[in-house]
């Protein structure tokens, strides 16, 4: 995937950008299952849906693109 691969348009729901958030800087699919009061495997299905979305090969990867697409913040807030 290039850089330009980057600025293509990717829509997540409110719920996956939560997670994703939280899932960004640090927490586990149950510290976010439990921070969003989800289930853990509900948490894992939305991280999927966003790497998914972003045809990413795994977790780090996906974090990589969303920030470099500035779908997500760099700042926690």
């Amino acid at each position: 995937m290039s850089h330009a691969d980057a600025t293509t348009s990717v829509e997540l729901t409110n719920r996956e950008s939560e997670v994703l958030r939280l899932v960004a800087f640090g927490l586990s699919a149950k510290k976010v299952a439990m921070e969003l009061d989800i289930a853990p495997c509900t948490v894992e299905r939305h991280i999927e849906n966003v790497r998914l979305k972003t045809r990413t090969r795994n977790r780090a990867h996906m974090i990589a693109y969303v920030i470099r697409a500035g779908i997500l913040p760099t700042q926690y807030g």
